[in-house]
């Protein structure tokens, strides 16, 4: 082999391993971010007009759904550059047209999208309130049923994207052996936690698997870019 080529393939393995670990770190800052996000803000249901106004009415409470709103947004991005590092060594394990691993890809996608509906229907109304223009209050009605567009979002939208992401991967890994097989059963076992709690409108499950399925795949891109 030439010097030449030593060298070529000295540096594509140094971009490997800092591509791997840099995707490593970002789907743990995603995981961290979306955990918290989601934990920090809880917007009382079933009340009555007059505790739900003043709930929102609460200068701390406003700050929280702002800060929740920036935390899904970072969330967001950190899964963006997770995705961007994990494409390539998917598509070089599944070669051809690549068509397994651009489904994964464009399902993540579609997941960000539908965090940032999430992100924004969390946030805008104390985001208003707190901006210099200082908004006013808006009535029961759109203080009870704009969150929820946020909910519906990402259950019905986001972490149903993030299913297909999970299982088609999961799939890819038992073809190619791209990363281990444990991480294969652990997606598929997120993605279906996922759809079944999607489909029960129960977040408390959805999120949490999603959450392990992007800490697993982490620590195998670490591991791999060692």
């Amino acid at each position: 082999m030439s010097a030449t080529a030593t060298v070529d393939a000295r540096t594509t393995i140094t971009a490997r391993t800092a591509g791997g670990r840099v995707g490593a770190l970002a789907g743990l800052a995603f995981a961290f971010l979306f955990f918290m996000g989601t934990a920090m803000l809880d917007i009382p249901h079933g009340v009555s007009d007059e505790k739900l106004v003043a709930w929102w009415s609460d200068s701390g409470h406003q700050l929280t759904t702002v800060l929740s709103m920036y935390s899904f947004v970072l969330a967001g991005l950190c899964f963006l550059v997770f995705l961007v590092q994990l494409r390539p060594r998917l598509l070089a394990a599944e070669g051809g047209t690549g068509v397994l691993t651009n489904l994964v890809v464009a399902s993540g996608v579609v997941f960000v999208a539908m965090l940032f509906v999430a992100a924004t229907a969390r946030g805008v109304i104390g985001f208003a309130i707190k901006s210099p223009v200082d908004e006013s209050l808006p009535g029961p009605d759109t203080l009870r049923y704009l969150p929820q567009i946020g909910y519906a979002a990402l259950g019905a939208g986001g972490l149903l994207a993030a299913a297909v992401a999970m299982a088609t991967m999961s799939w890819l890994i038992v073809r190619t052996a791209v990363f281990g097989r444990w991480l294969a059963w652990v997606g598929a076992a997120a993605a279906l936690l996922t759809v079944g709690a999607s489909a029960a409108l129960s977040g408390v499950i959805a999120i949490p698997a999603m959450l392990v399925w992007a800490l697993a795949t982490s620590v195998a891109m670490w591991r791999g870019a060692r």
